[in-house]
């Protein structure tokens, strides 16, 4: 049926033939009416995601695994089975820890942090190891059940402000579409799942409360909220559905509605002090940027959130903007704010005529700004999708609708002629053949990492070595998970990992003695956003900065206007050909040996293929 319309509408405008239209409105509420069509749309969304029940661990599942197994043993990740997400805390020995065995690079802020507080959703991992240790497929099928839980609450929030067959549709546009991929196929990503199900959850009480005066909803409510909070921090979000809701759902004077707001800003103020005081938060690298810096947080929301919002109303995904370059990056925003500005111009009847459209259409876009923080992805959109979808699905039904008043403007009923059928492909019919796709997104970086892994030797003796890496296309993926996965499956890692350089510039290596190598990108260290995650832009280098490790020392001897550095002489305690140092360099998709130059000769390694990186293609 989605397709029907969507080829219907394909044929003209939005309010096409009376006989086309009569037809759509006699079949289509009808069919999305059925009761039995909502539980289909959970059991078709489980199947399309249920693909990522192959995907395995990935990434940060591994250090999951290794904070929860007290048999596994890592400098710098004590045994923490509630406190899974605290990567990079404020404590300076953990800090520390983590940069003598690698984890970090030499490179990395100081005062470098990334630490949350999720509880609840630590406890839910504790809880797959405790049923079966180590089971990936448990621990895909409980985010699953998350996700299903997730869907069940909005169908209840739907019918809460549409007809049955409306909330229907909106049901079926968030659930299948893509975006949802790699929200449910990523293990450690079940935090947002289970932040937004009891977020929204308490929104729906909160509107029980306020419209049917329902007395529990008003304790039951902000106690969801709270609970939704030790989920995940995304859980903020559902503020900015509650603010829309008081500007256009609730009753009473601005003031009021406004006022009765005030046990979900306690409880954020409360939530937030605490955060803090236990030594949560997130500061000095590229990756997360703390909402307290001020202006770069502001210039991340600017860039960031039109590209979040074309990603939900269109189908190219968002994950592309770090892995791109900078001129690219502004070709992909001015591109994203085009999106955004043709589909508000086809929204602008819809709000114009429904306080309810302009609900979802502001919780939607407000609830974006707090995951600003962090690098654009689809993954990110989970609150943001349900206003989304169901304005959407508003503004499809009043396509469906004859008694639709036309669109003030013939240049505003062209738009809608071309947009609206567009919007309904994308949704309906494109979306849904990607999500299965999308549910395996982690194999890909499961795949980078295996290729990497294979390469690095495996025997006992590589546990006395020290893997010195000349260079690699991205900072934390070979220092994270390689020693993480290793640990996890108890097969014999390097004593510690150096990482001299990373991006995919050419790289210049001159030996000035036999214990020190001047390392020189050929477009400086730290290029591009992507290679920032582990210092941002707000620590800048300057000429003469030092930085000591137990085996090496890295003095600065040049850097960019912006802070980079472009020339840095790293000094080995040891000669550099030692038996004790294993040397590689990034080769097409994977790690091969190096042999450094001799003293006082020099050597150029090629850029890195990104293609060859993506595709997980050795170089030949």
């Amino acid at each position: 049926m989605p397709l029907g319309i969507a080829l219907a509408l394909q044929n003209g405008p939005p309010r096409c033939s009376i006989r086309t239209m009569r037809r759509l409105l006699e079949r289509a509420p009808d069919w999305l009416d059925r009761k039995w069509v909502p539980w289909a749309t959970i059991f078709l969304a489980l199947l399309l995601v249920s693909p990522c029940l192959s995907v395995g661990w990935a990434l940060d599942d591994y250090i999951h695994l290794a904070r929860l197994d007290p048999s596994v043993e890592i400098p710098g990740f004590a045994h923490a089975p509630l406190d899974l997400f605290s990567f990079v805390s404020g404590d300076p020995d953990q800090r520390r820890a983590l940069r003598e065995t690698g984890f970090l690079p030499w490179w990395a802020a100081p005062d470098l942090r990334a630490s949350f507080w999720r509880p609840l959703a630590s406890l839910t991992h504790l809880l797959d190891y405790w049923l079966r240790p180590r089971s990936a497929l448990l621990g895909h099928a409980h985010s699953m059940l998350w996700f299903a839980a997730l869907l069940a609450v909005l169908l209840a929030l739907y019918r809460r402000f549409h007809v049955a067959w409306v909330a229907h549709l909106a049901l079926l546009l968030y659930a299948v579409d893509d975006a949802r991929g790699m929200a449910v196929g990523w293990i450690a990503n079940r935090n947002a799942l289970i932040a937004a199900t009891l977020a929204f959850a308490a929104l729906l009480a909160h509107d029980r409360a306020r419209r049917d005066g329902w007395r529990l909803g008003a304790w039951l409510a902000p106690a969801l909220y709270g609970a939704a909070l030790l989920g995940g921090e995304v859980a903020l979000a559902v503020t900015a559905y509650l603010f829309a809701h008081a500007l256009f759902i609730d009753r009473g004077s601005l003031a009021r509605r406004l006022g009765r707001l005030w046990p979900y800003a306690a409880l954020s103020v409360a939530w937030f002090a605490a955060y803090r005081a236990l030594g949560y938060g997130a500061s000095g690298g590229g990756l997360y940027i703390d909402p307290t810096e001020g202006l770069p947080y502001l210039r991340a929301v600017v860039e960031r959130l039109p590209v979040l919002l074309a990603a939900q109303v269109g189908i190219v995904p968002s994950d592309v903007w770090p892995g791109v370059s900078r001129s690219a990056q502004l070709i992909v925003l001015g591109l994203a704010l085009a999106t955004v500005t043709i589909v508000a111009v086809v929204f602008v009847p819809v709000l114009r005529r429904q306080p309810v459209c302009r609900f979802w259409v502001l919780g939607a876009v407000l609830s974006l700004p707090p995951l600003c923080a962090t690098f654009p992805a689809d993954r990110l959109l989970v609150f943001a999708g349900v206003g989304a979808m169901a304005a959407l699905a508003l503004l499809m039904a009043e396509a469906l609708d004859p008694d639709t008043p036309p669109a003030p403007g013939r240049a505003t009923r062209v738009v809608g002629r071309i947009v609206l059928p567009l919007l309904v492909v994308t949704h309906l019919v494109i979306a849904p053949l990607l999500l299965p796709l999308r549910a395996l997104t982690m194999t890909l970086s499961n795949r980078f990492i295996d290729g990497i892994d294979v390469s690095i030797p495996r025997g006992k003796e590589v546990r006395d070595k020290t893997l010195v890496i000349v260079n690699a296309p991205l900072d934390f993926l070979p220092l994270w998970y390689i020693p993480a996965k290793r640990a996890v499956l108890h097969v014999p890692r390097p004593r510690s990992i150096r990482l001299l350089a990373s991006g995919i510039t050419e790289i210049h290596l001159y030996r000035l003695d036999s214990n020190t190598l001047r390392v020189r990108p050929g477009e400086g260290f730290l290029r591009g956003e992507g290679h920032r995650t582990l210092r941002g832009s707000s620590r800048p280098f300057h000429p003469g900065d030092e930085v000591s490790l137990s085996d090496l020392h890295v003095q600065v001897e040049e850097v960019s206007p912006d802070g980079r550095p472009t020339r840095a002489d790293i000094t080995f305690d040891v000669p550099l050909d030692d038996p004790s140092l294993l040397w590689m360099q990034w080769e097409g998709a994977a790690l091969a040996s190096y042999a450094p130059p001799a003293v006082a000769e020099s050597d150029v390694l090629p850029p890195i293929d990104p293609a060859a990186v993506m595709s997980g293609r050795a170089r030949e």
